[in-house]
């Protein structure tokens, strides 16, 4: 949990720094890329490492999944922090800002939600298939939707928005692309795990 709040604030700080910092020195869109690149790798990295000690410590599904399901939370939350802090502030300006972050606030709220569900399940030693299987359902959903985000982010132009200053979505496409990213690789390593143990069972 100290990963967490300590990547996610320093992410953001560096975010928020180098959002500011392009209008003088437009150099720094690559560095504002390269931060939320950099963060959201790590935020990968150390989820599938995670969920990984889970499975290979023979942790039951609900488990797996909770522990999933909570770092897909953190990622989401870490998005909306970074859209409501570069936008309402002022260091870059996009009118649309704030239906993205309350988007992102739902969706880090229901995944937490559903962690929270899955771990009561794993406290007392059992698994609601039920529950699983929505979770399975919704990490497909996640997954596919996070491709097709990146997908769509790239072929409408969109990662190299901050070369024309009129568009003040660059920082969220930023945001976007590579929180998507991590939410994809979170949750495919998630759903191959959730298999490799439903095939043992």
């Amino acid at each position: 949990m100290i990963f967490w709040a300590l990547s996610i604030t320093i992410s953001i700080a560096l975010l928020v720094i180098t959002a500011a910092g392009k209008l003088s020195e437009p150099w720094l869109a690559y560095a504002h890329m390269s931060v939320a690149a950099v963060a959201c790798i790590a935020f990968a990295i150390v989820a599938v490492r995670d969920t990984s000690k889970l499975a290979d410590n023979r942790a039951s599904r609900s488990a797996v999944a909770a522990s999933s399901a909570r770092f897909m939370s953190y990622v989401w939350a870490w998005g909306a922090l970074a859209l409501l802090i570069s936008y309402s502030t002022g260091i870059v300006e996009w009118h649309e800002w704030f239906h993205f972050f309350l988007a992102f606030a739902i969706a880090g709220a229901a995944a937490m939600f559903f962690a929270k569900l899955l771990q009561r399940d794993a406290e007392v030693g059992k698994d609601d298939e039920t529950i699983l299987k929505v979770s399975r359902y919704l990490g497909y959903a996640q997954l596919f939707g996070m491709l097709a985000v990146m997908i769509g982010l790239i072929i409408d132009g969109k990662m190299t928005r901050f070369l024309v200053p009129r568009h003040g979505d660059w920082a969220a496409n930023n945001i976007f692309f590579f929180g998507a990213l991590a939410l994809a690789i979170i949750s495919a390593y998630s759903l191959r795990v959730s298999a490799n143990k439903t095939e043992e069972a």
